[in-house]
């Protein structure tokens, strides 16, 4: 007698690999709201505001990195080992984070907690991947998703009073129990090595940072010398795909990330996120300083995108079953771009957060959709042996996204606010007082700066929209590559 399949996620036999992967993403919920409601609070505490959205991007950067560099190895050693391996580092330097005595040194701990992060990103999706059955993939993205809107929901109740009734580091210091349990719930339920077996390669993986870095330098800090910057990068770009084609086993197969629908899914879902990014790293900032919200307030305006990305992915995954993946993520930008606009207007004509949020809630649930519906899509034009490198080769793109998002986000800002004040540091000045006791024009320099961070977003995913349209156009050929050949069919 054949088995049932299981109904749900939350099925006995699932069950343990579902709670495993939730908390996980629970964990790393926890910890992006919490260093975006934090951001204020720390600029006040150890200064130097110009070196703030590092506190976002140094911990983005490297979990785009290690992100890509653990898709071998999930292969090789199995999601069992790099699970552990992940939430450990994750977790205890997560918790370092909290005794950090200078933005400096707690950027340096931010980059290893990142490394963290990316090898908890790709093992939780290389996980959904391999171990839910085909019918149950779209939900299981879809819960992992919800499970961060809920971490949504309770992150900016337990940051607000945190920030108001304690002090930031106690948003760091939660990582070890919370990292303790996620290791308790998935030691033993996650499948060992399945693909070809690896070694690192340190080679191609210098000039994926060096790709990286270089065009992170570019956008950062927007001036003469991006121009070098991009061409540093153009430079290690030609020198890894030279690399990637002489050797075996490079960090990124060229395969996956290069021809279509991989190319196209990278790219859009990369400017979709980027786009998103530029605005969302600094909304707790466009509240507190721009807005002059209290302290409350500004843990809670976290919450609107992150719901409306986790309502995006619900949606998504019922649409799924009645629509193409494709379909649904050129919903997600005709959600998304409309929001933006809406977002970049508020911000340049008027001060209602109300209005505010509501638009941060539709750009959420516009990302939620497109990115739900691209995660499902990988798997379905995928084979279950190359799913650790691919998955991780895509997660990579999404990754740059958020990095570079927030750093053109928070680059356009520091300009913008540069060029009104003439130095960035009145913003913390402005936070540090009373409401309407900060230095003349200041606020009206960060809701300027935000405006404009929120513009250059916008074009960035009209850009992404363009590179959805072209990959839906490949879909049918890929599908039937994986189908393989079909038998004729007999002539009546």
């Amino acid at each position: 007698m054949t088995p049932k399949p299981p109904s749900s996620v939350l099925s006995r036999e699932l069950l343990p690999a579902s709670i495993a992967v939730f908390s996980t993403s629970a964990l790393a919920s926890f910890q992006a709201l919490g260093i975006a409601a934090a951001l204020p609070d720390i600029a006040t505490d150890l200064g130097n505001v110009s070196l703030l959205p590092w506190a976002i991007t140094a911990f983005l950067l490297t979990s785009t990195l290690s992100t890509v560099v653990a898709g071998p190895f999930i292969d090789a050693i199995g999601v069992a080992r790099m699970f552990r391996i992940a939430v450990t580092v994750f977790a205890t330097m997560g918790f370092a984070v909290a005794f950090a005595p200078t933005m400096e040194i707690l950027i340096a701990l931010r980059v290893l907690q990142g490394v963290g992060a990316g090898l908890i990103l790709s093992t939780g999706t290389a996980a959904v991947s391999l171990v839910y059955p085909d019918h149950l993939t779209a939900r299981a993205f879809a819960a992992n998703a919800t499970v961060w809107g809920v971490m949504g929901v309770a992150g900016p109740a337990i940051a607000a009073f945190i920030l108001t009734f304690l002090s930031w580091e106690w948003i760091f210091y939660v990582n070890l129990p919370l990292g303790l349990i996620a290791l308790a719930a998935g030691w033993r339920v996650f499948p060992g090595p399945f693909g070809e077996s690896t070694r690192f390669d340190a080679k191609g993986s210098l000039l994926v940072a060096a790709v990286t870095v270089a065009t992170l330098f570019a956008v950062d800090a927007l001036g003469v010398q991006s121009a070098l910057w991009l061409a540093l990068a153009a430079l290690a770009l030609v020198l890894y795909v030279r690399h990637a084609r002489a050797v075996d086993s490079p960090v990124v197969k060229l395969e996956h990330i290069v021809p279509q629908p991989y190319s196209g899914l990278a790219v859009s879902t990369a400017l979709l996120l980027t786009g998103t990014f530029a605005m969302s790293s600094y909304i707790p900032l466009y509240v507190r300083a721009g807005l002059e919200g209290s302290p409350g307030l500004t843990a809670w305006s976290v919450l609107p995108l992150t719901v409306g990305w986790t309502v995006g992915a619900i949606i998504s995954s019922r649409m799924a079953d009645r629509h193409s993946e494709s379909w649904i993520i050129l919903v997600g930008f005709f959600v998304n771009m409309p929001a933006l606009a809406v977002a970049w207007l508020l911000a340049a004509v008027t001060e209602s957060i109300a209005a505010a949020f509501l638009s941060f809630f539709a750009a959420g649930v516009g990302v939620g959709m497109a990115t739900n519906a691209a995660l499902t899509l990988l798997r379905a034009v995928t084979e279950p042996s190359r799913m650790g490198r691919v998955s991780s080769a895509h997660l990579f793109s999404r990754n740059q996204g958020f990095t570079f998002g927030a750093a053109i986000g928070g680059a356009v800002l520091l300009l913008v606010v540069g060029l009104q004040l003439g130095d960035v540091e009145l913003v913390r000045e402005l936070i540090s007082s009373p409401e309407g006791g900060g230095p003349a024009g200041a606020a009206e320099a960060v809701q300027s700066g935000f405006a404009a961070s929120v513009a250059v977003g916008l074009g960035l995913t009209i850009l992404g929209f363009f590179a959805a349209v072209r990959m839906r156009r490949a879909l049918a050929e890929a599908r039937a590559n994986k189908r393989g050949p079909q038998p004729a069919r007999p002539l009546d």
